[in-house]
């Protein structure tokens, strides 16, 4: 109407309750049904008679149609432009933010009443790997290999659940295009929307996953926190090597914003990163958080957000990372925004003030190559003496919740 502007807002999530939690024992179970039969071939055609639901953008002929799939952890899937990339969608939704290197990290969900489905994907090299997920459990703990060898070729994965019933169907996805599914006729798809929320995990390495833990970020703390908090939809936005003043191989996290997290809208965002600035200027790390804090807080209102101090493998922090950790604190206290140290497990409220003391996360020295450490360290973090192993990615997981439980009302 003239003279009038409206604007659009978000509404202010729910504030989370400890009392609408999962229960822990199951949130991150393993599924309880018979196991399924997954088998792998490398081929693009399907079993005779059976149809083909493609994603969004993949281009339809005969009996095709497009199929009514949920990406959890990502967006604005897109096409390959060289053949046959464009039978296969990628999300473009982290930096730096294109088809053959953006967002890895994702998932494809659907419900099914199919006994047998076939997922179409190609293989790019060792790091593509699933993790199938019936009715909201994992089939598996930990990513699997898909058993494909041949690079950039299409191949079909044949799941065969044991028998017709309306399941909820999820393939958590690392490095893995993806070129749709085909069910048996007379099996029926339908869409399953996610829930509790958007959850974004935002920072470096320690999100993203490394050569220290199985499946790069679907094997870190952040997939396991999402599964504990009941958040479905989990956006892993590490990239690793990047902090508040490295921009490592790909940009600083106030370059990132733009693109990875403002335009996702994330209901709740942990921000982790630290580590790689640890040795620079201190003044220059509290003026990059604030500026990003401040950032976040002014386009993301209704978004609850928590801060994650300055990360230390082993249970003798330098002086430098216990410098980053304070300017950290300081910073988000600043911002008004929770911290949670992993150095002492102070868990901090928006005003600054302790609510708990949880304890260190990480004692004694660790393993170093073959050198046997002490504590924790020693099965939690990997030999190359930084990075968390899958036993401290699944500690970490049980920390980071318990320090976000703190902060909840009951």
């Amino acid at each position: 109407m003239p003279g009038y502007s409206f604007a659009m807002t978000k509404t202010p999530p729910t504030p989370w309750r400890r009392r609408d939690l999962p229960d822990p024992v199951t949130a991150d179970a393993l599924y309880a049904g018979a196991a399924p039969t997954i088998t792998n071939n490398t081929t693009t055609t399907p079993t005779t008679g059976y149809l083909k639901y493609a994603p969004p953008g993949v281009a339809l002929s005969g009996s095709d149609t497009t199929g009514p799939f949920t990406t959890p952890g990502a967006g604005n899937l897109a096409i390959g432009t060289t053949a046959p990339e464009p039978s296969y969608v990628l999300p473009l939704s982290k930096w730096p933010n294109t088809y053959a290197s953006g967002q890895g990290i994702w998932a494809v969900e659907f419900g099914t009443d199919a006994a047998i489905l076939q997922f179409r994907y190609r293989w790019i090299n060792a790091a593509t790997m699933y993790r199938l997920n019936i009715d909201g459990r994992k089939a598996t703990d930990l990513m699997q290999a898909t058993g494909a060898s041949s690079a950039g070729s299409g191949n079909m994965l044949t799941v065969d659940l044991g028998s017709t019933a309306p399941r909820r169907i999820r393939f958590d996805l690392a490095t893995t295009p993806f070129g749709g599914v085909y069910l048996p006729p007379g099996a029926s798809i339908w869409q399953v929307p996610s829930r509790g929320g958007r959850f974004m995990g935002f920072g470096d390495s320690l999100t993203d996953g490394s050569s220290g833990n199985t499946g790069a970020g679907h094997g870190t703390w952040f997939t396991r926190t999402a599964r504990l908090l009941g958040c479905g939809d989990a956006w892993e936005q590490g990239r690793g090597g990047t902090g508040y003043i490295t921009p490592g191989s790909y940009a600083t996290l106030q370059d990132r914003i733009a693109l990875d997290v403002i335009p996702h809208t994330p209901d709740r965002l942990v921000i982790w990163a630290g580590y790689n600035d640890n040795t620079g200027s201190q003044s220059a790390i509290g003026a990059a958080a604030a500026t990003l804090y401040a950032s976040l807080k002014a386009a993301l209102p209704a978004c609850q957000m928590y801060v994650i101090g300055c990360w230390s493998p082993t249970g003798s922090p330098a002086a430098s990372i216990t410098n980053t950790n304070n300017t950290l604190k300081a910073a988000a206290s600043d911002a008004r925004l929770p911290f949670i140290s992993p150095l002492n497990g102070g868990v901090y409220d928006p005003t600054g003030t302790l609510v708990t003391a949880q304890g260190a996360w990480i004692t004694g020295t660790g393993k170093v190559g073959s050198t046997t450490g002490t504590g924790n360290a020693d099965t939690w973090i990997s030999s190359d003496g930084v990075h968390p192993t899958d036993t401290g990615h699944a500690g970490l997981a049980r920390r980071i919740t318990a320090a976000i439980t703190a902060l909840m009302p009951a």
